[in-house]
């Protein structure tokens, strides 16, 4: 009896270990992907034997701003699914394949980020926008599958506990989704439509919408629980 709880304990330990691993490259990916962010953000480079004067620096600096734009939004929605991601491994107890699977699916699109953000300082504004915000959807529509996985489709993995919150949260997120999906298709139409270069920023107004749109949705589901 006790060779057989010993056998039992040692097996708990392993799964727990493998989990913490599993746990721990997922953490490097977030780590990494904001580290190669930040790294993009750099002065441009000068001809050789040239050297920055007070305007030219300030000129510089105004030219960096779509990049360090892009990696606050970069980094605080990162932080997010970072976060997200460690709330839903702590409802875990060892892990299986699907899980491995989808995880990975959602370390890549994270991976994506920094070419995402470096895409940004192109001279087209339509395009690296677009593309940012696939990659945006993308994590999203990842982080979803993963949620969802974990809280209605795994068996045995999870540890006992009420799903009620994650099930609602797992529905708003659905809906946002939804929403930023098709905010980005009709900021593309809106944009092809514009014929003036210089007014197809505004196209991008429907960011306003969504953002208005998600905070409603965020409020109804908060008020489900």
């Amino acid at each position: 009896m006790q060779t057989e709880n010993q056998e039992i304990t040692k097996e708990e330990i392993k799964k727990e270990f493998q989990l913490e691993r599993m746990i721990l490259f997922s953490d490097a990916v977030f780590a990494i992907v904001i580290t190669l962010m930040a790294i993009e953000i750099h002065l441009p480079e000068l001809p050789h034997g040239v050297k920055y004067t007070e305007a030219s620096f300030l000129v510089a600096l105004k030219h960096l701003w779509p990049i360090v734009f892009a990696y606050a939004l970069s980094f605080f929605f990162i932080g997010q699914m970072w976060y997200k991601h460690l709330q839903l491994f702590a409802l875990l107890k060892e892990y299986n394949k699907g899980l491995v699977i989808r995880n990975l699916i959602f370390l890549f699109f994270i991976g994506l980020f920094p070419f995402g953000a470096s895409m940004i300082v192109s001279g087209n504004i339509l395009t690296p926008f677009l593309l940012y915000l696939s990659i945006l959807i993308c994590c999203f529509a990842a982080q979803i599958l993963l949620q969802d996985y974990i809280v209605n489709r795994s068996k045995g993995i999870t540890i006992n506990t009420d799903f009620t919150d994650e099930r609602i949260d797992l529905k708003k997120k659905t809906a946002t989704i939804i929403v930023m999906v098709s905010c980005g298709l009709l900021a593309l139409i809106t944009a092809k439509l514009i014929e003036n270069s210089e007014e197809k920023p505004y196209a991008f107004a429907w960011i306003i919408v969504f953002v208005i749109a998600a905070r409603i949705i965020n409020t109804k589901n908060g008020a489900k629980k």
